[in-house]
């Protein structure tokens, strides 16, 4: 056999192996390439101490308020987190965000607008806050947070509205000075202090229970 048929008889051979080699053994294994993935260690133990509890969040029933500020503008304003299985009530400022079986939807706290269907990130982003502020994206901050710290985060414990929370105290430089951003999760995994470089959010009130009434869609 001519050796470039040869060659391209042996390529061939070798991708119709691979395919059922592929057909035995099932696809191959997909592994995340996102550095801030639910589950992903920092390698920092104080750090993914907090993020282990945020990443595995109770899903209530529970009923959580914060009190926020915006940093730049000082601007304040409120939230809260209701909690109930496959059951979910955001309110961030303005914005009033319900998820349910039924359906989702975001209305306005103050009636000044009809409520639309799906969850309408725009609403709330004058808070720098999201619906999922409260465990998800929490998680994704800090780990963005751990990428940036300029030493090991130190460790400590507080009570927010009667609750024992974990915190993960972290040094930041913006290249002219050291700050120090704070995360505490509460041990259910529902975050309890966010004090970062753009916000501050602190649990005000905790409750082991929800109203029902607040999931019905408008």
């Amino acid at each position: 056999m001519p050796r470039r048929r040869r060659s391209a008889f042996i390529a061939t051979v070798l991708v119709v192996a691979s395919l059922l080699t592929g057909c035995q053994l099932g696809e191959r294994p997909y592994f995340s390439d996102d550095p801030y993935a639910a589950g992903t260690p920092t390698g920092d133990p104080v750090v993914d101490a907090v993020l282990a509890k945020l990443d595995a969040a109770s899903t209530g029933p529970l009923t959580a308020g914060y009190a926020g500020l915006v940093k730049f503008g000082s601007t304040e304003f409120s939230a809260s987190v209701l909690l109930d299985g496959d059951r979910r009530l955001v309110t961030l400022s303005n914005a009033i965000y319900r998820d349910t079986p039924e359906g989702q939807q975001t209305c306005a706290a103050d009636g000044s607008r009809p409520c639309e269907q799906g969850l309408l990130a725009a609403r709330a982003s004058d808070t720098q806050l999201t619906v999922d502020f409260y465990a998800a994206d929490a998680a994704t901050r800090l780990r963005r947070k751990a990428a940036a710290k300029v030493g090991p985060a130190t460790e400590r414990t507080a009570t927010f509205a009667g609750q024992a929370a974990t915190c993960a105290d972290l040094p930041i430089s913006d290249g002219a000075t050291t700050f120090t951003v704070s995360y505490c999760v509460l041990d259910n995994g529902v975050i309890a202090l966010i004090d970062d470089s753009d916000v501050r959010i602190e649990l005000a009130l905790y409750l082991n229970s929800v109203d029902a009434t607040q999931f019905t869609l408008q």
